[in-house]
């Protein structure tokens, strides 16, 4: 009697793949998801099993790539089955599939040669496709890519123009306009301190018409400006600097039926609070430096003057070192132009500044055009080169039996997809 030999590896293999290949017939194959999609579309009352290894660079539609930041494992293929119940598909073979979903699932993963296939049920082309993304994400547990839709990022043109606009006086919040400009353009963007006395004693300066100095011997180290006039310059004094020593000018403006009357009016101050021997020696000292840097004066305003400090006294104190007969009204009157004139002033600006945003901006968007352009070139190309390899590969996939076949895609060096009926009953 002759004892029945043990057959080997390879022979026990090749006999597996032939009752598989009883139970399981290819439907369909191909390379890319979209293809995979038409085949289900155009057979409505099939229930398939579909097995696709696919990337997120593949999966993303142009304007969703576009979208996402490029990583290496974007082109790492990701084994996923596919289930498909077509709207006309009889009930039983649904409830078929439903019952033996878990083995066939076994079943072809043994065949595919991995541990798992990760399952999503097939709905429609767009939604099926964001869940396979989105089973993509939650993989590398790092990110989430866009939906496949159109969208466009939001500009923040009309942010940056609002942002610049609050550099008018009246948006400044409390602020002077040097130091809300201070805080919004920045250091390098705001007037030096002769710069800024330049303004101040031009007639028709803009946007500045007081500027304060720090005590100093040899240059002019500006604390604060504005403008407001005069009289801001007094408020802000007592608000900010009653502890403080400081040197400044402020030009006075008068308008009547002959034109417009100026004049400059210096400060030469030492707040309530600035006592101490450290506070009158910087004052004694600057005193005449000080005086030097900043020139002519029409009259000066000391501590005491200041403290007080009223449209009235201004005009008092004009007709007393000038000796020229002015009037509140005057004084109001080319107050409200002046501020009129700065407007203008903030106008222009902000213009030249759109300009400069428009240019910028235009400049962006066409570098970004073309990197948009050479990236989605670069993607094209890398397709256009597996289209070749994944056709020469269908012609040896019409030539093999589901099995052979599921082994073959099995060895994810490229991407594509089966559609496979299984009847686990033969």
């Amino acid at each position: 009697k002759v004892a029945a030999t043990k057959p080997s590896a390879a022979e026990a293999k090749e006999q597996e793949l032939k009752k598989a290949a009883e139970k399981i017939k290819v439907f369909a194959y191909g390379g890319l998801y979209d293809e995979m999609t038409e085949a289900l579309d155009r057979d409505k009352d099939k229930v398939l099993l579909g097995i696709i290894t696919t990337s997120v660079e593949e999966l993303l539609d142009d304007e969703a790539y576009m979208r996402t930041e490029s990583k290496t494992y974007h082109s790492e293929l990701t084994p996923i089955s596919i289930q498909y119940s077509g709207p006309d598909a009889h009930y039983n073979e649904v409830d078929y599939y439903k019952n033996h979903s878990h083995e066939i699932e076994s079943f072809c993963e043994r065949l595919f040669n991995v541990d798992r296939l990760n399952p999503i049920v097939y709905s429609d082309k767009i939604e099926t496709r964001n869940s396979m993304l989105t089973l993509m994400g939650e993989a590398h547990q790092d990110e989430g890519y866009p939906e496949v839709t159109s969208d466009s990022p939001s500009s923040t043109v009309s942010q940056k123009a609002a942002r610049f606009r609050t550099m008018r006086v009246a948006d400044t919040g409390g602020l002077t306009a040097y130091k809300h400009a201070l805080n919004v353009q920045g250091a390098d963007a705001v007037p030096d301190g002769p710069s800024l006395l330049r303004i101040v004693r031009e007639p028709l300066g803009t946007p500045y018409n007081w500027v304060l100095f720090k005590p100093s011997k040899e240059e002019l180290i500006i604390e604060d400006g504005g403008s407001g006039g005069v009289m801001e310059l007094a408020n802000v004094l007592h608000r900010d600097y009653n502890d403080q020593v400081l040197f400044g000018l402020a030009r006075v403006s008068f308008a009547n039926d002959f034109g417009l009357s100026q004049f400059w009016c210096a400060l030469e101050w030492k707040g309530e609070n600035a006592s101490g021997v450290k506070a009158l020696k910087s004052y004694t000292e600057s005193l005449a430096p000080m005086a030097d840097r900043i020139g002519d004066r029409s009259f000066t305003l000391s501590n005491s003057s200041a403290m007080d400090l009223s449209p009235q006294i201004v005009v008092d104190f004009v007709k007393k070192s000038c000796n020229k007969n002015m009037t509140v009204q005057a004084l109001e009157h080319a107050h409200e132009m002046e501020q009129k004139a700065i407007e203008e002033y903030w106008d222009k600006l902000e213009a030249k500044e759109k300009a400069k945003r428009d240019a910028l901006n235009a400049e962006k968007l066409k570098r970004e055009e073309d990197e948009r352009k050479a990236r989605l070139k670069i993607r094209a190309n890398k397709l256009a080169d597996a289209k070749d390899i994944r056709e020469t590969r269908n012609k040896k996939w019409s030539k093999m039996n589901a099995p052979e076949l599921l082994e073959d895609l099995g060895k994810r060096d490229l991407s594509g997809w089966v559609l496979l009926q299984v009847d686990l009953d033969k």
